[in-house]
C-alpha cells in the first residue's frame, strides 16, 4: 500500500489550517457585528451618549448567531441619566440573549429578550445630592466608614426651621431606594411629635427607574464614596 507523499500531506494540512483561519474569522467578525448591533440598541434605549461597551462570551459564537440565543453576555453603561438622576456606571451580566439570525444580517432589531439579567449599578453621592436638590429635598446625603450614610439638613416643622442631622440605612423598598433614619440629632428641644416629623422630613425614596436590565433590586452597599445597587430580573423585554 502506498503511502500519501509528504507533499499531499501538506496540502491537506494547508487547506484544513485555511479552513479553520476562514471559520475563526467569520466567527470573529460575526462576533464584532453581534457587539456592535447590541451595543447600538442598549445606547438607543437609554440614551446614553457613550455607546455602551459589549462582549459576547463563548468559545464559539457561530452556533449561537444561527440559533439566535447568545448564552453569555457582559454590558457596561456609563453616565445613565433619567431626569435629575445620575448613575455613573451600571455593570451587567445577561444569560440568554435573544436576537434573530435575520436582524443581526439587516442589523435591525425591534427588541431583545433578555432570559435572566444581573446587573450593578454604581451612584456617587455627588449624584445623588444633585437630585435631592433638583426634586426639593432639603437635606445633603453623604457615607459613612461604618456602612451607613450620613444626612444633614434644615427642614420646617411645624413653623420651625429646624437643623439636624440623622444616622440612616439605605434598603431597596419596592424597586427605589429608601433611606430611612435610624437616629436624628438636633440641638433643639421637640416633643414627641415634632420629632416624628423631624424624622419623616429626613426620609427619602430614590426611584431606580433608569436600570436598563431589570428593577428587582436585590442588594445595596454603603460606601464613603458611592453607594452600589445590585438589581436584576428575568423575561426583560428590551426596546431601542
Amino acid at each position: 500500500m502506498r503511502r500519501p507523499r509528504r507533499s499531499t500531506l501538506l496540502l491537506a494540512a494547508s487547506v484544513a489550517v485555511g479552513v479553520l483561519l476562514l471559520l475563526w474569522g467569520a466567527d470573529r467578525l460575526a462576533r464584532w457585528a453581534a457587539e456592535g448591533l447590541l451595543a447600538r440598541n442598549v445606547q438607543l434605549a437609554t440614551g446614553v451618549l457613550t455607546p455602551p461597551e459589549v462582549e459576547v462570551h463563548g468559545a464559539f459564537f457561530l452556533p449561537q448567531l444561527i440559533a439566535g440565543r447568545y448564552e453569555r453576555v457582559e454590558i457596561v453603561v456609563e453616565d445613565l441619566r433619567a431626569g435629575p438622576l445620575r448613575i455613573e456606571r451600571v455593570d451587567a451580566e445577561l444569560t440568554g440573549v435573544h436576537v434573530p439570525f435575520h436582524d443581526l444580517l439587516t442589523q435591525d432589531v425591534d427588541v431583545v429578550y433578555l432570559e435572566r439579567t444581573r446587573e450593578v449599578a454604581t451612584l456617587t453621592y455627588e449624584d445623588l445630592n444633585t437630585y435631592l436638590e433638583a426634586t426639593g429635598r432639603p437635606v445633603r446625603l453623604d457615607g459613612r466608614p461604618d456602612g451607613e450614610a450620613l444626612l444633614t439638613g434644615s427642614v420646617e416643622i411645624l413653623g420651625r426651621r429646624l437643623s439636624a442631622s440623622a444616622r440612616a440605612v439605605i434598603d431597596a423598598e419596592d424597586g427605589d431606594l429608601a433611606v430611612q433614619p435610624t437616629q436624628v440629632d438636633t440641638a433643639t428641644f421637640l416633643d414627641d411629635a415634632s420629632r416624628l416629623l423631624l424624622r419623616q422630613r429626613f426620609t427619602v425614596v430614590i426611584p431606580m427607574d433608569p436600570l436598563p436590565f431589570g428593577q428587582e433590586l436585590t442588594d445595596v452597599d454603603i460606601g464613603e464614596e458611592r453607594i452600589t445597587v445590585e438589581a436584576g430580573g428575568t423575561g426583560i423585554i428590551l426596546r431601542p
